[in-house]
């Protein structure tokens, strides 16, 4: 059954992100067709929309995640999935999968969208990615990187910051749209769920800046290794980057606590207008 939930869920939000996607993924074409025809002016215009459409494209995704959770459950359309014969934990689990995947996919076509920028300009200037990389390696940023089990252990824990980081997203919105659609509140959803989300940013981040300070956890990269400590951010004297996670983790801690608590209220406390 979560697989149709997924499913279903998948379709219908596609309309509010897949039109942005192929907004920027047709501007990359531009931008490709614009290399090969040298063509200066197209290409120019190509790339500053590839930046807009990017960024917009991320922008976008986060807003019709809040749209779709708000117009599936609690609009009219909220009378038929509400009465589905399934739980409603089982509606929510779908929505934070699906809501997870839309935003990683919007984050890699940002992604994208900035690469070809990249591409554009390297081949405009005439330089090369061999060229580039002798530049690297006589100015000796090479030997400044850390090792490649180093560089992977980063990565690995890159991954999972910004899981937390979409999580706590997707917590502080779900928790927020339901939270302001009881019915002690559904008379100003849009005002209540405005004071509630940043209610709950404000004294989360101002409790995990204070945590942090603490008993602050620490990320730390060294030329060999990674690895965390309960110190301030770059006291150790071989790191060469160094972020406190503290707060993130806190943040993500609390997110996932709100989802089981948006569960509840979907379950018992949920008022349709």
């Amino acid at each position: 059954m979560l697989g149709k939930l997924i499913k279903n869920e998948i379709k219908h939000s596609a309309r509010y992100t897949m039109a942005i996607y192929g907004a920027a993924f047709a501007a990359m074409a531009v931008t490709g067709i614009s290399l090969l025809m040298d063509s200066g002016w197209l290409g120019a215009i190509s790339c500053g929309v590839l930046y807009v459409v990017g960024f917009a494209a991320v922008v976008v995704t986060l807003v019709s995640v809040i749209k779709n959770f708000y117009d599936t459950l609690y609009s009219r359309q909220g009378y038929l999935t509400l009465t589905l014969p399934v739980k409603g934990s089982s509606l929510l689990l779908s929505k934070i999968i699906v809501s997870f995947i839309w935003i990683v996919a919007s984050m890699i076509v940002m992604g994208l969208t900035l690469f070809m920028i990249f591409i554009y300009g390297k081949e405009r200037s005439g330089g090369t990615l061999e060229s580039m990389w002798e530049i690297v390696s006589v100015s000796g940023i090479l030997d400044m990187l850390p090792s490649k089990l180093a560089i992977v252990k980063f990565l690995v824990v890159v991954v999972i910051l910004v899981v937390a980081t979409i999580l706590t997203y997707v917590g502080y919105v779900f928790f927020t749209v339901t939270l302001a659609n009881t019915r002690l509140l559904q008379s100003h959803p849009k005002f209540y769920g405005g004071v509630i989300f940043f209610g709950i940013m404000t004294i989360v981040n101002a409790v995990g800046n204070k945590l942090t300070e603490v008993l602050p956890l620490t990320i730390n990269v060294s030329s060999e290794n990674v690895y965390f400590s309960f110190t301030q951010m770059g006291y150790e004297s071989d790191v060469l980057f160094s972020y406190g996670i503290g707060g993130t983790l806190f943040s993500g801690i609390v997110a996932i606590g709100l989802l089981f608590a948006t569960g509840y209220i979907i379950e018992n406390k949920v008022n349709i207008k």
